[in-house]
C-alpha cells in the first residue's frame, strides 16, 4: 500500500467515525424548525453550536463529561 492511498484509508475511516458520531449523538435544532421550517434542520452534537441561528445545544459535551 502506497503513502498515498493509506492516507485516504485513514481519512475514509476519520469521516466514517464522525458520521456515525452524527447519526448515533446527533439531535436537530429545534430553531431551525421554528425560523426555517422549509429547510432540513442543523443536525448538533452534545455541546454544540447552530451556525444559522446561534442555538447551543444544552447537552453536556462530551470532552467535557470524561473531565468531571
Amino acid at each position: 500500500m502506497t503513502e498515498d492511498e493509506s492516507m485516504g484509508a485513514f481519512y475514509r475511516d476519520v469521516r466514517d467515525a464522525r458520521t456515525e458520531k452524527r447519526r448515533s449523538l446527533g439531535r436537530e435544532c429545534p430553531q431551525c424548525h421554528i425560523l426555517r421550517p422549509k429547510t432540513n434542520a442543523s443536525i448538533l452534537l452534545p455541546g454544540q453550536r447552530c451556525k444559522v441561528d446561534g442555538y447551543r445545544d444544552p447537552r453536556l459535551r462530551l470532552d467535557q463529561g470524561a473531565q468531571s
